[in-house]
């Protein structure tokens, strides 16, 4: 079954590239939906897609999750993850389809659980995307990537060096095991940021969607 997702189109006449924007844990489509409407001004040929998770925050009712951090059994995390991957792999491939729209024009956007689940996707995928924007995040389960691993598209992380939920140690372990597997990956930190979305963020963030399509 296809996840929901708010959409925006795009405002020019060509539709050049697709962009889906995954929230984080507890989050729901509206949380990040902004991001897409900023960016829009920017990105006029861009389709934006901000679905919401497919299961029911266990801690937060009213939001979502790609998979359960309540949970203490690994392998039970890493099979929610994989049925929300394969969720999201078909709402991601009928969007890519009735946009006819090819997968070296689509862009993954996460926000913390959101980051690991575009990572895992993007690593994935037989035909590779243009590219990964994570704020916040980091590679979820190493040994699954690896695992998985076919694809290597561009990334780039982008992190708060005071972040409480993800300790920026983790994103900078993440871009070393990505640079040992000779991805195209470069991160950065924001001084005093926690785990949130800085307005330098978004730019600096817009300027990398733009090269990567460009």
């Amino acid at each position: 079954m296809s996840l929901k997702y708010l959409e925006l189109k795009n405002t020019s006449e060509n539709c050049s590239k697709l962009i889906f924007i995954l929230h984080g844990y507890g989050a729901d489509s509206n949380d990040l939906f902004s991001i897409a409407t900023y960016w829009q001004r920017f990105l006029p040929d861009a389709f934006f897609c901000v679905p919401n998770a497919p299961n029911p925050c266990q801690v937060n009712p009213a939001g979502f999750e790609w998979f359960d951090l309540m949970q203490t059994d690994n392998d039970k995390i890493t099979q929610e993850s994989l049925v929300s991957l394969e969720k999201l792999q078909e709402t991601i491939d009928q969007k890519l389809d009735d946009l006819k729209i090819e997968h070296n024009k689509l862009i993954l956007v996460g926000f913390s659980q959101g980051t690991m689940m575009s990572v895992q996707y993007a690593i994935r995928q037989k035909k590779k995307i243009a590219g990964v924007l994570g704020y916040s995040g980091k590679i979820y389960n190493y040994e699954l990537l690896e695992k998985e691993l076919i694809s290597k598209p561009r990334m780039r992380f982008l992190h708060g060096n005071i972040d409480e939920i993800v300790p920026i140690d983790e994103m900078y372990k993440s871009v070393e095991f990505l640079k040992k597997k000779d991805f195209e990956v470069d991160c950065k930190a924001y001084e005093s940021l926690g785990h949130s979305i800085s307005p330098d963020g978004l730019s600096d963030g817009l300027d990398f969607i733009k090269n990567l399509t460009s």
